[in-house]
């Protein structure tokens, strides 16, 4: 009877031992505590072909009113360094092709070109006819230039020797003043890009920034690009080209001036006309 107590309480202790080795359950009073796999979180590969868009409102202080700004940064921004030309587009919440924006339009032609560029587009759309034209093209010029453009180059990393402006119709009468605006002074803008501009309707405008600019000019350099666009379907291409005289007259140093027929009216010819600036112009 005492052997078999003896060997009872030897068991025993040997299986406690055995417990508190392989559990941990002696002594603490606790739980067994089982080691836990580290967790392995499976991430989407990052979209590498197509850049993001950040939106914003901004108000003017040149002509009082708010607008809609989007900014498109190309695909591989964000890991890069380098800076990027940047494209102002005015118009950019107007739907005139492909039932999306201008802005849209010229992002997807950026990305099937493979190409890479900053692209801030403008809304206030419905202000076009006070902001593009005389006199309120200037107040919404000193916005663009004043408060616009630094605001993008102390954000963004904007190339500011590839600082590009685009308008389509009334937009092109825009850009057209601005280039006269800024000849009869300094540089923005080093490449201008106006489209289908209806100059005809125009000239009260257009003809006394023209005459200050060519009297400023002095023989001065004029270093920029002007592209002045039609669509070969449309009307307008005889008085643009008369414009493209016009200006060629006055033989400024420097300047980089062309007249070009894309095909498409008024509207569509906006997109062809860009794919041939993304080739010609953009890195």
């Amino acid at each position: 009877m005492e052997t078999r107590g003896i060997l009872r309480r030897l068991m025993f202790t040997a299986g406690c031992a055995l417990l508190l080795e392989l559990a941990g359950c002696g002594g603490g009073g606790g739980a067994a505590v089982l080691p836990v796999a580290p967790a392995v979180t499976t991430l989407p590969p990052a979209n590498t072909s197509s850049g993001r868009v950040v939106s914003i409102s901004m108000k003017s202080d040149a002509t009082g009113a708010t607008y809609p700004i989007q900014f498109y940064l190309p695909a591989g921004y964000d890991s890069a360094t380098s800076s990027y030309p940047a494209i102002y587009i005015t118009d950019g919440d107007a739907v005139y092709n492909n039932s999306v924006t201008r802005f849209k339009n010229f992002t997807n032609i950026l990305e099937a070109a493979g190409k890479k560029a900053i692209v801030v587009g403008i809304g206030g759309t419905a202000r076009r006819n006070t902001d593009y034209l005389m006199p309120g093209a200037k107040a919404y010029h000193d916005f663009l230039t004043g408060q616009l453009v630094p605001y993008v180059e102390s954000n963004y990393r904007a190339n500011a020797a590839k600082r590009m402006l685009s308008g389509l119709s009334n937009g092109g009468i825009f850009v057209a003043c601005a280039f006269f605006m800024e000849g009869a002074s300094q540089f923005t803008f080093q490449y201008f890009f106006s489209s289908e501009a209806p100059f005809n309707g125009a000239h009260d405008q257009i003809d006394p920034l023209e005459s200050q600019m060519y009297a400023s000019s002095s023989g001065r350099d004029i270093p920029v690009t002007l592209l002045l666009g039609y669509g070969i379907g449309n009307v307008g291409g005889t008085v643009i080209t008369a414009m493209y005289d016009q200006i060629a007259s006055r033989n400024y140093k420097g300047l980089q001036l062309s007249v070009k027929g894309y095909p498409g009216g008024h509207t569509p010819m906006d997109l062809p006309s860009f794919e041939d600036i993304v080739a010609r112009f953009i890195d």
